[in-house]
């Protein structure tokens, strides 16, 4: 399908009141020659409404284009009183409203499109009251006569306006006036309703009826007999309502039983008497009295069946069949047999006598019945001549007794007079039900303990002989006290109850958890536990009465978690309810919604409210006892169908700002959506999605704008619209004024104000896109190149100009990129400089050189001054603004002419290659340093490896010389010095190697010879300075001496460990051998030595004591003469003791020598 757009070109007309006609052009994208309609609004709806029922819905339409057009609807009562307003779009081009008021409305149609009307429509509704209904729901017919069917009251004013259609079961049509005749029974419709001038059918009222023939209608009973417990139920076929009643057959009176379709009788509780009685069903017929219905039934009610015991005949032995049982009839009886016998009787009266013979001894049941009612009793044949070892006897016949929690069963005992034997005993109750069966057991005493009742006892031997007591044996019962509780309680969260009883009691109650809790009649007990309950009754201070315990289960049902959630809301004001119980069955809760006048409003899971207010929603659960919970209070608002909307714009200027326009709206929490459209000149209709829900936009196209609000909202299926509103956007051309200059060329960053007479506000748009804003008289800063675009605008968004727009071209000069450079300095002291610039041309700059004094002494690229301090060159672009810190200062120095100079010289040692010469002057950077040599044959050459050097190597013996020059070539200083080796010979004398012992610091003290300066080393470590040195650490040494001149010499050593005191001797020795006598070495730290030499008898033959022994040198030296004579030979004593001094460490030694000849 092609797009087509629509706009609006000339209205035309407007015609009658029935519906306004608009023409317009149609314009598609292929062409805009066509000329079609447009859809046409007009106002369409039933000009006549049939009040009924009290009130009637009346649906209108606006036709027209739901996408463009805005519909605004007025209706007005029989008063002119205003009974329905309201506006908007496609949700309002129909609508539907509840007439209740009877009388001439005034239905007001007004469409606008994009804030140009384009249709206004009036027209009338009479709401006229409904007809009588006098149709009935039901006809009843005797013998299939003829039954005449009326609608509405025929006098009705109106009857001759209505058309009638009459159909059968079938959906046939039988008639057309507002009375049908027929005699088909079955159901009917009517239809009936106006046709306006249209054609079209009004105050549509259909009817249902339906025509039963009485002679077909009959009664079904369930059961014709009843027992005082049972139920019987009457109903009517085919189905009808009518009065019932039953009638006693005996009394002839008549009990009514209500109105409805059907019958339910509880004998014990609705019937006086046992007896037979009559249903009786009653319907009449109004428009057909000859076929008023009576159908009756007869049904009986019967007592149960009653006799009474003659004496017995008794058996006269073991299993003879002699015995017989007689009765007395104490009511009618249908039916009476005796179980294990085969004789049966019937329709007994009251007082016959009956006789049960050939009959065992023992206990039997007797069964008796009366119309359905069935009885049983026990009878007792006796036995004669029992065996020996049957015969008992009952004694000890206890009664029920009271105990704490109930009552005790009653007991007897059956006291086997012949001792136990091998047999069985029964107890029936006077019903004939076996109470008790069991072996008699090896015991001759049996304990029976039973609740209080009337009994029967008899006893078996193995041959099924029976010996029954032919006497009741009655344990007399005790009564519990009476209350009343339920078997199960279910509970949710907690719950109170309060037993039921007429009497004054005391109540325990057992928790689960085993506490428990007694109160007083009428104070009630508080369930919070699951389980069983244990609940004693009984009354305090007497005995007569037994406390009664009864059990009861409680069940914990979780409250019931709900929430009151709208679901919908129509745009009518029309809203939907629902309990929420999060997927919880609704049909195990119950629903209670309450108005805000607390009346009870809904039950179900959802309600539909007619009132506002405060709410109420109380969910409980079912099955149980209701939650201690408070309903959940909701406010129900009254409902907002529509929003009063206001558009307020700004001007829209040429060069902004866009206009802005707000929207405010009445009931702002009631809308979600907003949309905006405009509409051009043409009448196109432009949509503004993105202007969504926003309550403030910016307009930049002139043009007419349209907002519109709604309240969206899916979860409830909401979708209206509350409102919407149209204003005319128009273009303002007058402007604000200001100056700024239409071009700039500057250097650093510019401060431009834009020249304004008016306080304006100025929006500035750099050339990079950036923006700036600055109040009147504020300064921007111009630092880009390029166009600048400034707007001028009014703070005042009010006021009556609008913003002003200029643009204005900035060039920028780079900074000039310069340097001051000296170029000469003379030797009298006159400086020469040069600008130095990097980035322009020199014809494209100016120069300004300024003196200490701020005095400006040169616009040329050169400087030449005798002046000297601080001086400042700047040099800016040509024609340009100036740059920002331009000037450069310098410093011109007073000229250094003369500079001390002093050679300092190494000697020039006898075993060393050179001697090192330093220059000792205050020497700046731009001096150049020349070094000179002169040998002893007077012959001169400048060191040209050496130059610009403070310190060189003189190598050879001559005068060396150095020589101080400035950078432009002027002598400032010189020095020179001879240099001559020296010829010392004194070195330093030390041994290669000495014996230290550090454990005792024990170590010789080395002096190397005297000199100037003294370096002893470990290693690489410098350990001492000093003139001697006593090592203390095993390793290699350096010494390093200087001498008087200042020449270094060097010598190592090392030093090995000896810490032990050690002596040796020969162990033989030959007399007057020289070569072999007896002599003894020490090593150093031996510091005294005594020794002593002993014959074999103790006599001393030799002795020596030496106080400063010499290492590895001979001491104490003994040729083997004893007084002048050679010892004799033989073996001799040796003793020695010796010592370190420094240490006091003393040692001896005993040995021996042997003296040969």
């Amino acid at each position: 399908m092609r797009k087509i757009t629509f706009f609006l070109a000339v209205f035309i007309s407007l015609v009658t009141a029935a519906g306004g006609t608009a023409f317009f052009f149609l314009k598609t994208e292929e062409t805009t020659s066509q000329v079609e309609f447009l859809n046409q609004p007009e106002l369409t709806g039933p000009d006549r409404l049939c009040n009924v029922f009290g009130s009637i819905i009346g649906s209108f339409s606006g036709g027209g284009n739901p996408l463009t057009d805005v519909y605004s609807w007025r209706i007005l009562g029989p008063s002119n009183q205003v009974l329905f307003t309201g506006s908007g779009g496609a949700g309002f081009q129909t609508i539907s409203f509840t007439f209740s008021i009877n009388g001439q409305h005034k239905v007001e149609l007004q469409v606008t499109r994009g804030g140009i009307e384009v249709g206004k429509f009036s027209n009338t509704v009479d709401v006229i009251k409904g007809p009588e209904i006098v149709l009935n729901d039901q006809y009843l017919t005797c013998n299939s006569e003829a039954i005449t069917l009326i609608a509405i009251s025929p006098s009705d004013p109106n009857l001759d306006k209505y058309s009638f259609q009459w159909k059968d079961s079938f959906g046939i049509q039988v008639g057309d006036k507002n009375e049908f005749t027929t005699e088909i029974l079955g159901s009917y419709t009517v239809e009936f309703y106006f046709l306006n001038s249209l054609g079209i059918k009004e105050c549509t009222t259909i009817l249902k009826t339906e025509i039963i023939e009485t002679q077909t209608t009959n009664l079904i009973i369930d059961k014709i007999s009843a027992c005082p417990d049972e139920t019987i139920t009457v109903k009517t076929n085919p189905q009808l309502s009518g009065n019932w009643f039953i009638k006693e057959t005996s009394s002839g009176i008549e009990f009514p039983f209500g109105y409805s379709t059907q019958l339910s009788i509880r004998p014990i509780l609705d019937l006086p008497n046992p007896g037979t009685y009559t249903a009786i069903f009653r319907a009449e017929s109004p428009s057909n009295p000859n076929c008023d219905i009576e159908k009756t039934v007869n049904f009986s009610y019967f007592e149960k069946p009653n006799l009474k015991f003659l004496d017995p005949q008794i058996s006269s032995g073991c299993n003879i069949p002699d015995g017989e049982v007689s009765i007395e009839a104490l009511t009618e009886i249908n039916f009476l047999e005796i179980k294990g016998g085969s004789l049966s009787y019937t329709n007994i009266k009251v007082g016959d006598i009956l006789n049960f013979p050939n009959l065992k001894s023992g206990s039997y049941t007797i069964t008796a019945q009366l119309g359905g009612c069935q009885n049983t009793f026990t009878a007792i044949v006796p036995l004669d001549n029992p065996p020996d070892q049957l015969e008992f006897a009952i004694q000890d016949i206890q009664p029920e007794k009271c105990t704490p929690k109930g009552k005790q069963n009653g007991s007897f005992k059956v006291i086997l007079q012949n001792g136990p034997f091998d047999g069985s005993f029964r107890i029936v109750n006077e019903r004939g039900a076996i109470i008790r069966e069991e072996d008699t057991g090896s015991t001759s005493e049996i304990f029976i303990e039973i609740p209080g009742g009337i009994y029967f006892f008899e006893i078996f031997d193995k041959n099924d002989c029976s010996l029954p007591e032919p006497k009741e044996i009655i344990i007399p019962s005790v009564d519990l006290v009476q209350f009343g509780i339920p078997d199960e309680i279910n509970i949710c969260q907690s719950y109170d109850l309060m037993p039921e009883t007429d009497q004054g009691l005391v109540f325990t109650l057992e928790f689960p958890d085993g506490t428990e809790e007694i109160k007083q009649k009428g104070e009630p007990f508080t369930l919070t536990q699951a389980g069983l309950h244990k609940l004693i009754g009984y009354i305090p201070n007497q005995t007569e009465i037994c406390p009664d315990l009864k059990e009861f289960q409680v069940t914990l049902v979780d409250a019931v978690d709900y929430a009151p959630v709208l679901v919908n809301q129509d745009c009518f004001g029309n809203r939907t309810y629902k309990a929420d119980i999060f997927g919880k069955d609704p049909n195990t809760v119950i629903f209670r919604w309450y108005n805000e006048n607390n009346d009870l409003v809904g039950t179900g899971q959802f309600l539909n409210p007619v009132s506002n207010g405060i709410f109420k929603l109380e969910v409980q659960p079912a099955n149980t006892e209701s939650c201690p919970i408070q309903p959940i209070e909701f406010e129900i608002k009254e409902p907002i169908l529509a929003v009063d909307l206001t558009l307020n714009p700004t001007k829209l200027c040429e060069y902004g700002p866009k206009a802005i326009v707000d929207l405010l709206f009445t009931f702002p929490e009631e809308v979600t959506d907003i949309e905006w459209r405009r509409y051009d000149e043409l009448g196109n209709i432009e949509p503004l999605p993105q202007f969504k829900d926003k309550k403030q936009i910016l307009a930049e196209v002139a043009g007419i704008y349209e907002a519109s609000v709604y309240s969206r909202i899916p979860s409830i299926n909401k979708d209206c619209e509350l409102g919407r509103s149209t204003i005319d956007l128009n273009l303002i051309l007058d402007k604000v004024d200001f100056d700024v200059p239409s071009t700039l060329s500057i250097c650093d960053p510019y401060s431009l104000i834009p020249d304004s007479s008016s306080p304006l506000e100025f929006e500035l748009t750099y050339p990079d896109g950036s923006i700036q804003i600055k109040n009147w008289n504020e300064s921007f800063i111009i630092d880009q190149e390029g166009t600048y675009t400034i707007l001028g605008y009014d703070p005042d968004i009010k006021g009556p100009l609008c913003p002003n727009q200029k643009t204005f071209d900035v060039v920028i000069n780079q900074p000039v990129q310069f340097s001051q450079e000296l170029v000469d300095l003379t030797c009298d002291g006159e400086y020469t400089y040069q600008a130095v610039v990097e980035n322009y041309p020199v014809n494209e700059v100016d120069f300004f050189w300024k003196d200490p004094n701020g005095n400006l002494v040169s616009t040329s690229s050169e400087l030449r001054t005798l002046t000297y301090g601080e001086f400042t060159l700047e040099v800016q672009p040509k024609g340009s603004i100036p740059c920002s810190n331009q000037e450069i200062p310098f410093e011109i120095p007073v000229p250094t002419l003369s500079i001390p100079a002093e050679i300092e010289a190494e000697t020039l040692c006898p075993d060393q290659a050179d001697a090192a010469l330093t220059l000792i002057t205050n020497l700046e950077e731009s001096l150049k340093i020349e070094w000179w040599f002169t040998d002893l044959s007077n012959n001169q050459s400048e060191l040209i490896n050496e130059k610009g050097k403070t310190e060189i190597l003189a190598n050879e013996e001559g005068t060396y010389e150095v020589r101080i020059i400035n950078q432009f070539g002027c002598l400032l200083g010189f020095d020179n010095v001879l240099v001559i080796r020296s010829t010392d010979q004194v070195r330093p004398i030390l041994e290669d190697s000495y014996l230290i012992c550090p454990r005792y610091d024990i170590a010789p003290t080395l002096n190397p010879g005297s000199f100037s300066g003294y370096e002893w080393y470990l290693g690489d470590q410098l350990v001492s300075t000093n003139p001697t040195f006593k090592p203390s650490q095993i390793g290699n040494y350096n010494l390093i001496v200087f001498s008087q001149e200042g020449c270094a010499y060097q010598m190592s050593f090392l030093t090995e460990e000896e810490c032990d005191l050690k002596v040796s001797y020969p162990n033989a020795i030959q007399p007057g051998n020289p070569d072999k006598g007896f002599l003894i070495y020490s090593n150093y730290l031996v510091d005294e030595l005594d020794v002593w030499i002993f014959n074999k008898w103790g006599n001393l033959v030799f002795h020596c004591q030496n106080s400063s022994p010499i290492k590895d040198e001979s001491t104490c030296i003994w040729d083997g003469f004893y007084n002048g004579k050679k010892v004799l030979p033989g073996t001799y004593a040796v003793r020695i003791n010796y010592r370190n001094i420094e240490k006091n460490i003393l040692e001896e030694d005993f040995g021996s020598i042997l003296v040969i000849d």
